[in-house]
Order: structure tokens, then sequence, then C-alpha cells
């Protein structure tokens, strides 16, 4: 019989109706109707932070945690690659007058802020020109304190002025200190962006969770769509994170358990040096004295601590600019070639000196952030001086926040955790830490002919003539010991066998935009 769909589209009012119609066994073929478009798979990148930001604004962030994420919501006039290079950001050129005074930056054309807004030279400007305020509040107001002038030149470019040559300003204009302002104050999600990523959610005490900016002019070679920052300040808590498939990446790993990772996950451990040191900075209201700052850095066995506390890699660190850095060669203490049984011996008879002068306390505190690792080292440390000195340290862990402004105002703390890791590579984003009313020279370090140095190395046009007025720079530094730097770090992160483009920068610095998820 023929196929009468007439009564199949009439409406079954019964289901003894609907039986009867299943009688007609209708052998018709119908066309199936067509499947709504599937939305493309949204991949996310889950990765451990260590610790909360302080700021998420580009001008007033100085910790690690903030320029983290800082880095995936905004683009300078320059970027940094993948490898530390240094290249084209939101700037697509510049050039640079003969006599290296006068830089143009040309900016890409187009560019948008996160919310659809255009982004014009004037709001680098603006940015810039509130860092280089004589009321800036910008820690890191000092990396540009080379600019005389910043103005327009059109709506796609700007000119910077400068009042002395400075190379590497690339280099600085990639860091979040040099990003762009929006003119309004954006909404509660946070201010527009002009990076890979724009903020979705901040919940404080959690995470931190980013969107690909669908307005970044390459936002089509951005792969991750969203990233999860994890809040968390405990390694080990980070470790087991990473193992339960939660982080896809960590910040860091505990020193206490790299026996075991190195055993069990070993190709997903990722250690290389970066431009960082460890150290101490002494509180010189309560260590005045030069000798006892001394004899507290060489009672210290380095070798002691990177081979049986660390155990990362990290070289011990008898000055304060790592190795690593082209042209430049670092001074170290005149003491760092000696056996440590003679430096043992040497500190031994300079600390009761000072006890003796009543420059030296019997007792001192030690403050540090919250942490596995630097409580591994600090314990260690205090009982060098307690064998070595006959010295007691109390050792003081603090939350995030609190460590920070206890940096800044350290009360009864005699030494202060300070990590250092370059801006750019180059030896003045080692030395300019320490000079008189730097703003990261948080524990008022003030020596003349140290200042003088640095002041001399900056109006040098000669590259090896600089090198060696830094050096001399960084030997003043050592003799006054206001900081004992201990180690020179490694990075040392467990990535995801599905994490590719993961590169070990030297500046220690992992963009997501620079990264990818694999099917796994």
């Amino acid at each position: 019989m023929s196929c009468n769909l007439t009564a199949a589209r009439r409406r079954i009012g019964t289901v003894l109706a609907a039986a009867l119609l299943a009688l007609f066994q209708c052998s018709c073929e119908r066309s199936p109707a067509p499947e709504a478009p599937r939305p493309p798979a949204t991949t996310t990148l889950h990765r451990g932070l260590g610790a909360e930001p302080e700021t998420l604004d580009p001008r007033l962030a100085s910790d690690n945690a903030a320029l983290a994420v800082l880095g995936d919501l905004y683009e300078g006039l320059a970027a940094e690659s993948a490898d530390g290079r240094i290249g084209p950001g939101a700037a697509e050129s510049w050039t640079v007058s003969p006599d290296g005074l006068t830089w143009t930056f040309h900016l890409r054309p187009h560019l948008r802020w996160s919310n659809g807004d255009p982004l014009t030279a004037d709001e680098f400007v603006a940015a810039l020109e509130d860092v280089i305020a004589p009321d800036s509040r910008a820690p890191n107001a000092g990396l540009l304190e080379a600019i005389a002038k910043i103005a327009p030149a059109g709506p796609d470019a700007l000119r910077i002025d400068l009042k002395r040559p400075l190379p590497y300003l690339p280099a600085l204009l990639a860091l979040p200190v040099g990003a762009p302002q929006h003119r309004a104050s954006g909404d509660e999600a946070g201010p527009p962006t002009n990076g890979p990523y724009r903020l979705v959610v901040w919940r404080h005490g959690d995470r931190i969770e980013l969107e690909r900016n669908p307005n970044y002019h390459t936002t089509g070679k951005v792969s991750i769509d969203r990233v999860v920052y994890s809040l968390v300040t405990d390694l080990a808590t980070e470790l087991n994170l990473y193992r339960t498939g939660a982080l896809d990446l960590t910040s860091e790993v505990p020193n206490a358990q790299l026996g075991w990772i190195r055993a069990n996950l070993p190709d997903e451990l990722e250690v290389a040096p970066f431009l960082s040191t460890y150290a101490y900075a002494v509180n010189l209201a309560r260590l005045p004295d030069p000798r006892a700052r001394q004899a507290l850095a060489m009672a210290i066995d380095r070798a002691r601590i990177t081979e049986k506390v660390t155990g990362a890699g990290e070289r011990p660190a008898f000055g304060w600019v790592p190795d690593g850095i082209p042209g430049y060669t670092p001074a170290r203490f005149d003491w760092h070639d000696l056996p440590y049984s003679t430096m043992l011996e040497r500190a031994r008879a300079m600390w009761q000196d000072a006890r003796s002068r009543n420059v030296a306390p019997d007792r001192i505190t030690l403050c540090t952030d919250v942490s596995a690792n630097h409580r591994r080292t600090a314990v260690a440390i205090a009982d060098l001086w307690r064998s070595a000195l006959g010295l007691e340290t109390a050792i003081v862990e603090l939350e995030w926040n609190v460590y920070l402004d206890t940096r800044r105002h350290p009360g009864e703390c005699d030494l202060v955790r300070l990590g250092w890791s370059a801006d750019f590579v180059d030896a003045a984003a080692f030395a300019d830490v320490f000079e008189s009313g730097q703003p990261q020279n948080t524990l008022g370090y003030r020596n003349r002919q140290y200042d003088e140095l640095l002041r001399r190395s900056r109006m040098t046009a000669d590259a090896s003539t600089r090198a060696a007025l830094l050096a001399d720079a960084e030997a003043q530094l050592l003799a006054d010991a206001p900081v004992v730097p201990i180690f020179f770090r490694v990075s040392k992160r467990l990535v995801k066998p599905h994490v590719d483009g993961y590169h070990a920068s030297p500046l220690g610095h992992v963009a997501t935009r620079d990264l990818r998820i694999l099917p796994h």
C-alpha cells in the first residue's frame, strides 16, 4: 500500500489511536532534522600562582604573583617572547635616533581594549606620565627615571625623549609598568585590558579566572580560551592538586618532595636557572654594623644549603648579581673562594668582636612569608648561625600581604626574606634595587659612593666601561652587606604532558599565550 502521511500528521488523542497508526508500517524515509551547530570546545588551563596578588593595577604591582597575572592581562609597547627575547607588542615597530635619546613607537593598526574601545597612543602617554610623575606611587617608577618627556606623534604613534641613552628601553616597556591606561574605571570585573586575556573573576583566597580577549590584535593565535589561577600558598597542597589533575602547571614545587617527584614524575619536572637571587635583606636600624652583617653572611655554608636543603640545582650566591648576563662579570665577596672552615673562623672572630662592641645581638628575628621551601631554608640557616656564632634565631612566618608590608616596615624583624628576579637582562636590573630613594629599596640602604657609581654607569655610552662601573657598585654593596645573598635560584615547575609550548625563560616568566593544550 502507498504511504499516507496525512494521518500521521494528525493529532493523536489517545494511546489506542497511536497504536492503530503504528499498524500502517509506513516505510517512507524522512530526512533527519538538522543538528544545531556545536560550540567549539573551550580549553582551560589551570595554573598554580603560589600567592595572592597584592594588586592587579599594572602601575602599582611589584610582587611576582601580580606580575604573572598582569602579563596575561596587559601588553606594553614591546613584548617578551617565550625564550625571553624582546619584540613588538602593541607597537609593531620603533625607531631610535643616532644619539639614543629619542624613540618613536608606531602602534599596530586598529588596536582595541577588551571592551571594544579604540586604544590610542594617548592612553600609553597618559599611563607612562602617571608612572614618572613626581607624586607617582609606582614601585617600579625608578626603571623609567631616564624618561624626560612623552608625547603623542599622531593617533597611532608616540615619542619618548630620554635624559640619557637607555638601550634596553623596549624591555622596560614590555613590563606591566609600561601598560596603557584606559580612561574609564571599568566594571566590577575590573577595567578593560589590552592583553591576550581579560579578567572575569577574582575570588580572594581562592582563584583568579581570565578569558581570552576577543579584541586582542592576534587573538586567533592564542590557543587557550580560559585561565584559572589557583591562589594556593602551600606548595604541598599545590603538588597534591597537580597530582589529582586539578592543576596543569605549578608555580613551584616543594624542595622536600623533589626526591619523590624525580622518581615518579621525572618527565614532568622542568628545572632551569634564571636570573634571580634568594637572599635576606637586613634591617639596618637593628643591625647597623657592617662587620656583624659580614659575619652573618660568611657563616652560611651555601654548598650545604644548595645540596642538602634546596637540591634543585641552585648555585651558591657569593654576590648579588647572578651569572649569565652578557658582557657583565659579577663582583663577589672578597672571601668567596676560601674553604668554608676558614670562613667559619673569620665569621666567629668578627661576630665576637661585634658582640664585644655591643653592636651584635645574641638573638635575632628572621621574617619570611609562609612557604615550606622558605621555612626549610630558614631553619637550616638558623641552625648554621647557632652552631657557628652561638646566635639564636626566631623564625616568624607571615601571610603574603603582611609579609609585603613587613618588607616596607620591618619593625622588629632583623632580617626579611628577599627574592629578587630580573625584570630585564641587564646588571642594572639588580643594581638599581639598592639606590638611595628607590621604592624597592625598602630597608633603606644608602651609600653615596654606590649611588655615584650607578650615576656614572648611566652616563657612559661605552658598554665595557658601564659594566665595570656596575661591578664596582656591586662590590661596594657586598662590602656594606645590607643584603645576605644565599643562592641563585632555578625555576622548578611541574608541567602536564598535554601542556605544549613551555619554555624556560631567563626571566622566569611563563605567559599563557605561548602555551597550548594538546588532546589528552
